[in-house]
């Protein structure tokens, strides 16, 4: 899988093309200002150490970014091997490994362990063959899977770096393996959310080199402009929000398509490993990249 965290986005529609009109009055400002901003983000930051919900976030396995599949780097010899695998054409030619317990181990390099299910051979091997598009080349041409046999990889946590269980199928004709991950991510904790009047929460993308200035995709109206971006920072936490100005005229029909825009925040210090927490439910993000495929050699 590709390892990058994606850390722009092209502006996209998220519902259709309705419309409404904005009443005439008073306008220009933002939606509200920012000092209700400021105290829900003074409350969420307060409320994050100690809480039940930090411990689960320090105790779980919430992976950043890591892929659902490592392929080869010579993936794929040809046109049809490629659309053998992505419509599911695979056969089973050799015997998958059998698990018994059905549980397996998240080791971070702190020494720490977390006992998890395992996802077992077969059902990797079902989800890759079920529920998958139909061919569009040569439908008599599947793609061989020979064997497979556990291994490991390393990986981003919300923990740090962290060792998993991967199972490393062998596919007639490719020398290196077709990787999947052997555990899935934990649910992150969960809250109700909480409006606040004139601001946005932001959902975190990714972090600078530096760790001083971090991506966040903003939701915005087409009549809208983000004004100011915000990032209210803690020893323990970081919270992203921004103001919005109205920039529609008395009378004028705006869309009610939302958009995302992908927007900067500067931190007074290197994130490190502080927390960013959600503005209206205070639970933590993780950077929302690439999490579909990628290609750096599943070994």
């Amino acid at each position: 899988m590709r390892r990058g965290v994606v850390g722009a986005l092209l502006a996209l529609v998220l519902t259709g093309c309705a419309s409404t009109v904005v009443p005439a009055g008073p306008g220009g400002g933002p939606t509200g200002g920012g000092d209700a901003a400021q105290r829900r983000a003074a409350e969420v930051s307060a409320a994050w150490p100690g809480s039940a919900q930090e411990k689960v976030w320090r105790s779980g396995y919430f992976p950043v970014d890591v892929p659902a599949e490592w392929l080869p780097k010579e993936a794929f010899h040809s046109g049809e091997d490629k659309d053998a695998y992505q419509s599911g054409r695979l056969v089973l030619a050799g015997g998958l490994p059998q698990t018994f317990s059905g549980l397996t181990q998240v080791r971070w390099a702190d020494g720490s362990q977390l006992t998890l299910p395992l996802r077992s051979a077969d059902a990797v091997f079902r989800s890759l063959t079920e529920g998958r598009p139909g061919c569009n080349g040569r439908c008599e041409h599947p793609l061989k899977v020979t064997g497979a046999e556990p291994g490991t990889r390393e990986v981003s946590t919300s923990r740090g770096r962290a060792e998993i269980p991967v199972w490393r199928f062998r596919v007639a004709g490719y020398t290196d393996p077709f990787t999947y991950p052997a555990v899935e991510g934990q649910q992150p904790p969960s809250a109700p959310a909480k409006e606040v009047p004139g601001a946005r929460g932001a959902a975190f993308l990714s972090v600078s080199a530096d760790g001083r200035t971090l991506t966040a995709t903003v939701a915005h109206g087409s009549c809208e402009r983000v004004e100011r971006t915000e990032a209210y920072e803690t020893e323990a936490a970081v919270v992203l929000y921004v103001l919005v100005r109205s920039t529609a005229k008395p009378g004028t029909a705006c869309s009610l398509a939302m958009h995302l825009s992908p927007e900067q925040f500067r931190l007074a210090r290197p994130l490190d490993n502080r927390v960013v927490l959600d503005l209206a439910t205070g639970v933590p993000q993780l950077p929302k990249g690439d999490l579909s495929r990628g290609q750096d050699g599943g070994q």
